[in-house]
Parts: structure tokens; C-alpha cells; sequence
């Protein structure tokens, strides 16, 4: 499992979304894609599952170019934007749609909603979707993207609007996944990058600022150790202090 981009540069008029980005995930665990709102996690997310084109530069998957999108984009899944599902399905005739979408065939479909039914702790799936809290969409959105069960996951701020007690859910699971997949989690919560995650790629303004292990980016940017340490890198690489 690979995700490599070279050079990989997005404008959008006169804004420079992406400014040459570089970096290469191998293999199994989470890379936090840490920066401010508007660094552009965003959009490299958006161009590494084809939903942008970038304007230079290159982006790969397990050695395909994105540019090949159905062949670099079968063994991946993405949340990204925050999406709803749709209103007038109940939570299995959605979960069905998207499996048919995915080309799975309906045992499997089946067999996976019922897994995936327990994991998240679903509603009734005989309850439409438009009547459902924004945790519990949230929960069957999640549940959409990891129906295909993916060896690769690009997950856009996955937490975002739940309370402590579903986000609690989600990152528990996270936390299982992992030990198979390559997930890419961007998000500006801190305490969430460093609870989750193994490498992280700090962004600024379109621009990798630094990456690495989380260990070594408290060490180099964060004055060593403590709770806060994470933060005082972020806070430190941000605003140019190092």
C-alpha cells in the first residue's frame, strides 16, 4: 500500500492551493495531515480520489497514476467534504446503493452492512436517513465509505460536529483499521493527531512545512516532551518560529 505525490501543485485563480507537494506514505498505520483551515488538506484529498485535477506534478497509488483514476482508485475509499445521505433512504437501502456502486456483489453487501451495523452501532436500518441526528449520518456515511473494505482510506476530518461520546466511536474503530490499512486523516485537532497517529505531515499555506514521526516532530519543533508538546510544534512551525 502507497500514496506518492511529486510536485503535486493546485491553483485556484490567483491562490496557490498546493505549492509542490511531496510525500510518500508506505504501508499500514494513519498519517495525519495536520495544518490550519485553508492550508489545503482538502484539496490534496480531493485530487488524490480525482474529485480535482491538479495543474502540475503528479499523485500515485500503489504505483498508479491518478490520472488512471479507475485503476488507481479501486482498492480506495474517501470522505472528504463532508457528505450527507440522501434523505428519503432508510440507512440499508443507502448502504445498498453505494455497495452497488462499488460493484460488490449483494451477498457481500449484506454481509457487510451487518458488520458494519454492529461496529458503529447503526440505527435501525429500516429508519430513513433524513430523520437521523447529524452523529448517526455521520456514523452511516462512515459506514458507506468502509463498506468496500479498502486497503486505503482518505478520511477529510472524519470527528468533525460529533460529541465526545461518537467521536469516541469513531476513533475507536480508527484505531482497529489501522493495523491493516493506509489512512490518511486530515484534521486540526490536535489531540486527535497525536491519539491516532503513527507519521504527520504538517501544511501551511499550500506548502509541506515539516513531516515525520509524531515523536520526532515534538522533539525537533515541540521543546521536547509533555502533553502539549504537539501543540507547541504546530503553533511553533505556523508562525514561523522555528
Amino acid at each position: 500500500m502507497e500514496i506518492k505525490t511529486v510536485n503535486l501543485t493546485k491553483r485556484f485563480k490567483n491562490n496557490i492551493a498546493l505549492d509542490s507537494i511531496n510525500f510518500d506514505i508506505k504501508g499500514k498505520g494513519i498519517t495525519g495531515y495536520l495544518g490550519p483551515n485553508g492550508a489545503g488538506k482538502t484539496t490534496t484529498l480531493k485530487i488524490l480520489s480525482s474529485l480535482e485535477r491538479a495543474d502540475s506534478g503528479e499523485a500515485f497509488i500503489n504505483g498508479i497514476n491518478i490520472k488512471n483514476y479507475k485503476m488507481a482508485l479501486k482498492n480506495v475509499s474517501a470522505l472528504i467534504d463532508e457528505p450527507e445521505p440522501y434523505d428519503e433512504m432508510t440507512i440499508r437501502e443507502f448502504l445498498e446503493f453505494i455497495g452497488k456502486i462499488r460493484k460488490m456483489n449483494k451477498l457481500l453487501i449484506e454481509n457487510r452492512i451487518k458488520e458494519l451495523e454492529k461496529e458503529l452501532n447503526l440505527e435501525d436500518l429500516n429508519k430513513k436517513c433524513g430523520q437521523l441526528s447529524k452523529g448517526n449520518r455521520q456514523r452511516v456515511v462512515i459506514a458507506a465509505v468502509l463498506l468496500p473494505d479498502t486497503d486505503i482510506l482518505l478520511l477529510d476530518e472524519p470527528t468533525s460536529g460529533l460529541d465526545p461520546a461518537e467521536a469516541y466511536d469513531i476513533k475507536k474503530l480508527l484505531k482497529k483499521l489501522k493495523k491493516t490499512k493506509l489512512i490518511i486523516l486530515s484534521s486540526h485537532l490536535l489531540d486527535e493527531i497525536k491519539e491516532l497517529c503513527d507519521y504527520v505531515i504538517l501544511l501551511d499555506k499550500g506548502k509541506i512545512i515539516a513531516q515525520g514521526s509524531v515523536k520526532s516532530i515534538i522533539k525537533k519543533f515541540g521543546s521536547g516532551k509533555g502533553e502539549k508538546g504537539l501543540e507547541k510544534a504546530y503553533i511553533n512551525l505556523v508562525r514561523g518560529k522555528t
